[in-house]
């Protein structure tokens, strides 16, 4: 064999194995006809919940223009692939960020982690934060997409996490969910998402924007 084809052998052969070793992000989670029916279920349920905790004034963030005839918050149509089940890289030190409020003040977050994911092809991640000291124990994802402005409310939108004893997190953007701000009433100031927290994709999964807010 020719030194020149057998160099060029060598070259693809470590080619090769490269590409085998990293590490891919993970895709949506797999799930059966019947597992689906039952995540759809509780998705529902949930939905309706939270509706009716809307519907009650007591509870309700809507401003007292909106609670008269509300019937319920706008979301997207379940959408399975918009779901993941992934291995949170947690962060080793204390760093904490200050993100803005809506209103331009700033709140002081712990960075919690990061979660990588893949969604058609495209490689995502998104940094994960929780409580910067009050003792609470959360984990909260603030993000932004492609559809703020169109579909959904243009300040962001949440999820919120738990950690599973394994490591793992359920990321369900179909629970994705507007901040207080999303509904017109001056009282709420809401936390926006970092810049380095943008989805370069339509997520178009979860709350949508309220018909009758203004923005």
């Amino acid at each position: 064999m020719q030194p020149r084809m057998l160099f060029v052998i060598l070259v693809l052969m470590l080619a090769l194995t490269g590409c085998g070793n990293k590490q891919e992000a993970p895709g949506s989670l797999a799930m059966d006809a019947a597992e689906t029916e039952r995540w759809e279920i509780a998705l529902v349920e949930w939905r309706i919940e939270k509706n009716e905790s809307f519907m009650d004034p007591a509870k309700s963030p809507l401003p007292e223009s909106l609670q008269t005839g509300f019937e319920g918050l706008d979301y997207y149509f379940p959408v399975a692939t918009f779901r993941y089940s992934l291995t949170m890289e947690e962060a080793t030190g204390a760093e904490t960020v200050e993100l803005t409020k809506r209103k331009g003040e700033t709140v002081t977050y712990k960075v919690r982690g990061l979660l990588r994911f893949n969604h058609g092809g495209q490689d995502c991640e998104l940094t994960v934060f929780g409580s910067a000291g009050d003792g609470q124990d959360y984990l909260f994802l603030p993000f932004f997409d492609q559809t703020n402005g169109d579909t959904s409310y243009p300040g962001g939108r949440y999820v919120d996490l738990e950690l599973a004893a394994d490591g793992t997190v359920e990321l369900d953007f179909n629970k994705a969910y507007n901040p207080l701000c999303a509904y017109g009433d001056p009282r709420w100031n809401c936390t926006l998402p970092p810049a380095t927290n943008t989805l370069d994709l339509r997520v178009e999964a979860g709350e949508k924007m309220l018909a009758g807010t203004a923005h």
